[in-house]
């Protein structure tokens, strides 16, 4: 079991299922998108007449070989199949290594124009794709009544939030995310309880308090992994705590005031100086972090994320960081002879910093399990790929992938089930994400690797702080010419 946890899959090894399954979508066979009647309008619950359409759909899984995801992902599609009995979906499920991987597979595939009909990728590369003319542009679709939907539409069902973070610079839509994801901590309960921990922690002083008690009591406080940007604990950790400390200045950033900054907000912010990572509360941030790393287990740069799981697993580390779906596996491992729970990365508090502002700031509301369509798809099956997309996020569907697979609805029609209620928002969502990937996945990955540095002490905070800078003005000026955007235009932004 724990060698199955450890091994990394990184020769894009595809898990087709010979299995393929037959259904029908109405209106979807062979009517061209759009027109009076076509499943995506009402769903694919009536019948049609046409030809069959046949569909290759591609889905990423959280862990390589994982028999519980394949059968919920087959058992998806016979649902389907039930109500729509002649159209031919080839299910394929993939596991990748890491986030590197998986990029490169979908640009491979898009490029190549060997794409499946309809595959999982990430928001942080569907606008990117959209704008190289590979994906399809969905926006035409967000608005469209679909039964599945409850009579509603995916504008109306995903919860603003959601749809803030996946439409683009040019109001545009490239994807359709299957779930959401929260960052949580996962804890020992068994070592906290030995080491007389009571309470789980609010703040970022409780925090280092219990870690401090865990060290003294003999056990390794937290399983880091920090060997690459696909080890994602340090972009979510200083994703989360810069937000705690930047809160008070969303008002500058915010022109559209819409609640959210998006990315030529954040262009205005960083060519205008308002946003400079060399600056206080930007750059207090990593000294926060590497006090913190005090209590990581030994050697956390060489330690991936596979290994931290096991480290976990074997009760060797008391706590680890994961979001719900990468959970799953820690919850049903064999492996793990204790009981475990989760809890929110504590905040920041007046304590720990004067910009503080006292309460957490949810990384949650991610868009995760995107699904995308080739530009390249055939016209006759783009209607059946919509009307699939539309099934696999109604309520049903959503609450069936809640309940077995820990994947957090991104709907706001299906219930949270008792095995997800810790992973729960609670906090305020975060608003600019500096350092997220859907911002500049250039920015994310030197982040990870010059503050790998950092934190080993071989590289000092302001060389690392103005060389982060420097990508991401680099980052800025690429949007600005791509955009064509400016002070004079106000960087596009609509008030």
């Amino acid at each position: 079991m724990l060698a199955a946890l450890r091994k990394e899959q990184t020769s894009y090894k595809l898990l087709t299922f010979g299995l393929a399954f037959t259904f029908m979508a109405a209106g979807c066979t062979g009517t061209p998108s759009g027109d009076a009647g076509s499943s995506n309008q009402a769903g694919g619950s009536t019948t049609g007449t046409g030809a069959k359409t046949e569909l290759n759909v591609m889905f990423t899984t959280e862990a390589n070989g994982d028999q519980t995801e394949q059968q919920i992902w087959e058992e998806t599609v016979k649902m389907y199949a039930q109500k729509n009995p002649n159209v031919k979906i080839n299910l394929q499920l993939q596991n990748f290594g890491g986030v590197e991987q998986h990029r490169a597979w979908v640009t491979t595939q898009l490029i190549g124009g060997t794409a499946p009909d309809l595959f999982t990728t990430r928001y942080i590369w569907d606008q990117e794709d959209l704008k190289k003319d590979l994906l399809m542009d969905l926006t035409p679709f967000y608005g469209k009544k679909n039964d599945y939907l409850g009579g509603k539409s995916w504008d109306e069902v995903f919860p603003k939030s959601v749809l803030q973070r996946l439409i683009g610079d040019n109001k545009t839509y490239a994807s359709v995310p299957a779930s959401i994801d929260s960052v949580r901590i996962l804890y020992n309960k068994e070592l906290f309880a030995k080491a007389g921990i009571q309470n789980v922690p609010a703040t970022w002083n409780e925090f280092l308090d219990i870690q401090d008690k865990l060290k003294k009591s003999g056990v390794t406080p937290f399983g880091f992994p920090n060997t690459k940007p696909g080890d994602y604990n340090y972009s979510w950790t200083t994703r989360i705590l810069t937000e705690e400390l930047i809160a008070g200045q969303y008002e500058q950033m915010d022109i559209s005031h819409n609640g959210f900054i998006e990315v030529n907000e954040y262009t205005r912010a960083v060519d205008q100086g308002i946003v400079d990572i060399t600056r206080s509360p930007y750059k207090d941030v990593f000294p926060i972090i590497k006090n913190w790393s005090q209590y990581w287990a030994k050697g956390y740069n060489g330690i991936d994320f596979n290994t931290s799981t096991d480290m976990f697993l074997r009760g060797e580390v008391a706590m680890i960081m994961r979001t719900s779906g990468q959970s799953k596996v820690l919850y049903e491992s064999s492996a793990r002879k204790f009981e475990m729970a989760a809890f929110p990365l504590p905040y920041l508090t007046k304590e720990n910093h004067p910009d503080a502002i006292g309460k957490l700031m949810e990384i949650g509301g991610v868009p995760a399990g995107n699904m995308a369509i080739p530009k390249s798809i055939k016209p006759e099956k783009l209607d059946a790929a919509i009307d699939f997309m539309a099934f696999v996020t109604s309520a049903q569907i959503q609450g069936l992938h809640a309940q077995k697979l820990y994947r957090t609805p991104a709907t706001s029609t299906a219930d949270l089930p008792d095995n997800l209620k810790g992973f729960a928002f609670v906090g305020d969502p975060m608003k600019l994400n500096i350092y997220g990937g859907e911002v500049d996945k250039n920015v994310t990955e030197n982040n990870q690797k010059l503050g790998q540095l950092y934190l080993e002490g071989s590289l000092p905070l302001d060389k690392y702080l103005n060389d982060l800078k420097k990508v991401m003005l680099d980052g800025v000026k690429q949007k600005k010419e791509e955009n064509k955007w400016s002070v004079d235009n106000n960087y596009g932004i609509q008030k």
